[in-house]
């Protein structure tokens, strides 16, 4: 039988990697940085506020309204690296790995913050949230 968690416990716990495995900003991997960091805040974007589109830069725009200047201008730093890593020949590596770590963590808590203070935006898909007991 499943549960669905309330907008406070989703809050906090959205957060929680899914399969538990390490920390997204522990991996060592560049690729899998920016593809688990870009995963994780397109989820909380889209299940929890509602964002559409179909990736990070798209998901931002959608709900730019609920996100601080400064929230978004990190969202769509984060976004630039994975598409010019993933899409683009010549560019192999993440040029500041500190700066988008920090830039990931700081995006990740500013959007927990967001959600502990106003629970789940309508729109986003509640089902996403709930368990198998």
């Amino acid at each position: 039988m499943g549960q669905c968690l309330s907008a406070a416990n989703a809050a906090v716990d959205v957060l929680v990697p899914q399969d538990g495995t390490q920390n997204v900003a522990a991996t060592r991997n560049d690729y899998e940085l920016v593809i688990r960091a870009s995963k994780d805040l397109e989820y909380i974007l889209e299940a929890y506020l509602g964002a559409k589109g179909k990736g990070l830069h798209e998901k931002c725009t959608s709900v730019q309204h609920l996100l601080p200047k400064d929230l978004q201008k990190k969202i769509r730093y984060l976004a630039t690296i994975r598409n010019k890593l993933v899409h683009e020949r010549g560019f192999n590596h993440i040029p500041d790995r500190g700066r988008f770590i920090q830039s990931y963590l700081t995006a990740e808590q500013q959007l927990k913050a967001i959600l502990k203070q106003h629970g789940r935006i309508q729109g986003g898909d509640e089902n996403d949230v709930c368990r198998m007991m």
